[in-house]
Order: structure tokens, then C-alpha cells, then sequence
């Protein structure tokens, strides 16, 4: 997967003093097409205790110094992963910082030995869905309800496409 460095950025894994940007870029997207979640408060609040003390990841796009990007891969248990959290901020996107991110997920996914990556989203978000798409993600029936009220588009990874 691309590292981006071509591109300018580099992607850097969480760092305290990326950790209102990872609340800010994420507060960007979910306010901008959405109504910000309790869900969504818990973990952007605490994402140490909500996300990497339960065995999650958190990785930037950084350029310059600064984080301009970011996406976490939350786990929940038994080899099943989550992509989540995946925001880049508008001045920065068409650089393939998004896909440069998802590529980072999918990469400690596999080095962890996963047994399911999945996603949800919701269906007006069309560039992340064509993103998604082409990095070997497919739409599937949800085995659950979602925690999310926003999500209508349950994906799971079946491999590079």
C-alpha cells in the first residue's frame, strides 16, 4: 500500500499530540453530513480508553508536522476488526491520503491475523464508497444492528480488488 511520501505526507501512527486532530477531522465530516453521535462523543473524547486500550489503532496522514488525516482500526474481539474514523481534511483530499490510510488498516489487520475487517457508512458519503470499492471492499447484509443511526451500508473486506 501507498505510503504517500510521493504525495508529501507520511502516515504516522497515534501520537498524544495528534489527539485533537483525530476529534477535529472527525468532527469535520460528522458535522458536515451527519449529526455527531453519542457513540461518536465517547471515542473523539477518549480515544485511548474507547479505541487503543481495547486493542485499537490510530494512524495519521502528516504533512508538514501536521496531522491531516486520520483512521482507526477498532477491534473488536476474536479476530474481528473495524476501519473507522476515516477523515482527511478538505484541504488536503485528492492526494490519496484516504486510501493511503485504509491501506495502513488493512495492513495491521493482516499482520494481526484477522479474521473479519468490515465497515459501515452510509451511502451519500459516494467518494468514500467508490474508495472503499476499490480497495476490496463489498457491500454485505449487516449481522447486527448498527451503533450507528447514520449507517445504511455495511462492508466487509474480501481482499485487495
Amino acid at each position: 500500500m501507498s505510503s504517500g511520501a510521493a504525495h508529501g505526507f507520511t502516515i504516522v501512527p497515534w501520537s498524544p499530540r495528534h489527539r485533537d486532530a483525530f476529534r477535529d477531522l472527525n468532527l469535520w465530516w460528522l458535522e458536515r453530513w451527519f449529526e455527531v453521535e453519542q457513540i461518536d462523543r465517547d471515542v473523539l473524547s477518549d480515544p485511548e480508553g474507547a479505541l487503543l486500550a481495547r486493542g485499537g489503532e490510530i494512524w495519521f496522514a502528516e504533512q508538514a508536522g501536521r496531522a491531516v488525516g486520520t483512521v482507526a482500526l477498532k477491534d473488536h474481539g476474536g479476530g474481528r476488526f473495524e476501519l473507522t474514523k476515516l477523515g482527511v481534511d478538505p484541504s488536503a483530499q485528492g492526494a490519496g491520503m484516504g486510501r493511503a490510510l485504509c491501506g495502513r488498516v488493512i495492513e495491521r489487520f493482516e499482520a494481526r491475523g484477522g479474521v473479519l475487517l468490515f465497515l459501515e457508512t452510509n451511502t451519500v458519503l459516494e467518494p468514500a464508497l467508490r474508495l472503499y470499492e476499490a480497495l476490496g471492499f463489498v457491500v454485505c447484509d449487516a449481522p447486527a444492528t448498527s451503533p450507528y443511526a447514520r449507517s445504511n451500508c455495511y462492508m466487509e473486506w474480501r481482499g485487495s480488488a
